[in-house]
């Protein structure tokens, strides 16, 4: 299958998508090159050149300490060799492993590179999405102190996140994840062979993030039909198109590593990320599903235990929200609603978030965290009363437009058992118990400002007990 709009066509492709309605006035080619091909290594010291990197200045180059293989061989001294014998001046940051064991995004890590780059100097990060962002992070930190635009270079590893193209970084804050402005790379370096050869675990995590806007979206628009996110466009839909079909498509190419589907897989991921960032908002690829999948990892950072591919957990969010949605739209009938109990006071909400939050960090800073978020959509939930008659008023067209942007749980579960997917919460790595999942279900809504399927499901007054019955499964 072939994208609609294809991100290795350069100019070409920026000029096609700056005609879709949303996309920013003014904006023009924020990444300058994205590059998908085979033995696009070769191309690397080409790419920082275009991007504006110095020969004679340092480059400073941002990876963990996670071996690496491309074709046979160890992939980081392979870069490194190549860069050196082209005359670059390598100045190495290795992030070490936290507390569980993994890189976590963190503002530590990003202090770190934020204070090794200085004047002149380029950066170019070799990683998969934790690295990237926290690079990304570090660069737009010292663009902001100093005024100086770092060129930037984003070296891909995996087929495995969004990160790679947006220009925001989601970051632990108080040990909950928070989304932050950050900044666009120069160029992107999707070498076909490095893709392949990553783990698969992280490809199969890749198909499964991007599986998200089939509950993101349907948020994106009901939020703003109630009147709570003004920001909604439909850039994000047409730009990526039936992510669904093609992975179906491909994923046979995709689990047997054949380049063209390697390819196609990170062009995708790509589309993915510029989705969010031209949107101004990680609105197109995450609502309740990854709130969720926030909230997995909030227990177990909290408990310093390693995370499971991000993609993957994901996913399986993705299934239980397409469940609540398939369960909302079949079920809720507007003349059964008692308006006046959807507006709960601030003090029962704080009370209630609160306590929530403290059953997974007694210290309160969670909970502190997540209410600060919380009260503003409360807040906003009050104001657009109004919004919310009208929606019930015109359900019909309402119901209907959410329906185009979901799918049936079942078609979901088909696309990641096609691509090697894990399609239950124990067969993650580390294992997901029933108990971690079912706390994100019950709190996802209550951890930060956007509005959700997850938010109409408590203000409505639904038994979320027996709901979790439902959609677990």
């Amino acid at each position: 299958m072939k994208l609609t709009y294809d991100p290795a066509a350069g100019a070409a492709f920026w000029e096609s998508i700056s005609r879709l309605p949303g996309y920013p006035a003014g904006l023009h080619q924020p990444i300058r090159q994205m590059l998908f091909e085979s033995d696009a290594l070769l191309r690397l010291s080409d790419v920082l050149d275009a991007a504006g990197a110095r020969r004679d200045q340092p480059l400073v180059v941002v990876w963990d300490a996670t071996p690496m293989r491309r074709a046979g061989e160890d992939l980081k001294p392979l870069i490194a060799s190549l860069l050196a014998g082209h005359g670059w001046q390598l100045r190495t940051i290795t992030l070490q492993s936290d507390a569980g064991g993994q890189v976590l995004a963190s503002m530590t890590h990003v202090e770190t590179v934020r204070a090794a780059l200085q004047p002149g100097c380029a950066l170019l990060s070799v990683g998969s999405g934790v690295v990237t962002d926290i690079a990304k992070h570090g660069s737009h930190l010292y663009q902001q102190e100093t005024g100086e635009h770092i060129p930037y270079v984003v070296y891909q590893t995996a087929n495995s996140v969004s990160a790679f193209t947006s220009n925001m970084a989601p970051l632990f804050v108080d040990g909950v994840k928070r989304t932050l402005p950050s900044r666009y790379p120069d160029a992107l370096v999707c070498d076909l062979e490095t893709l392949r050869d990553a783990p698969y675990e992280m490809t199969a995590a890749g198909v499964g993030d991007m599986l998200a806007p089939y509950v993101s979206l349907p948020d994106w628009y009901l939020a703003h039909q109630l009147g709570m996110d003004s920001t909604y466009t439909p850039l994000a839909e047409r730009l990526l198109g039936d992510i669904g079909g093609l992975y179906l498509a491909e994923a046979q190419g995709i689990r047997r590593g054949q380049l063209e589907s390697v390819a196609l897989l990170a062009k995708t991921i790509a589309l993915g990320g510029l989705a969010m960032s031209l949107s101004h908002a990680t609105t197109p690829l995450s609502g309740f599903e990854h709130v969720m999948s926030h909230l997995i990892d909030l227990q177990n950072e909290l408990l310093q235990r390693p995370l499971a591919a991000h993609g993957s957990q994901v996913a399986l969010a993705t299934v239980i929200g397409a469940r609540l949605y398939r369960h909302f739209l079949d079920a809720f009938d507007p003349a059964e609603l008692n308006i006046e109990q959807c507006y709960p006071p601030a003090h029962t909400m704080e009370q209630v978030v609160r306590s929530s939050f403290a059953a997974v960090d007694p210290s309160g800073k969670a909970g502190a965290e997540c209410w600060a978020d919380y009260r503003k959509k409360l807040e906003a939930w009050h104001t657009h009363r109004a919004d919310l008659e009208n929606a019930l008023r015109n359900w019909h067209a309402l119901r209907g437009e959410l329906e185009k942007r979901t799918c049936a749980p079942q078609q979901l579960l088909g696309i990641l058992e096609a691509v090697g997917a894990p399609l239950r919460w124990d067969a993650l790595n580390p294992p997901c118990s029933e108990d971690q999942v079912r706390f994100a279900f019950f709190n996802a809504a209550l951890m930060r400002k956007r509005l959700t399927i997850g938010d109409v499901i408590i203000f409505f007054g639904w038994d979320r007990g027996a709901l979790w019955d439902q959609v677990k499964a």
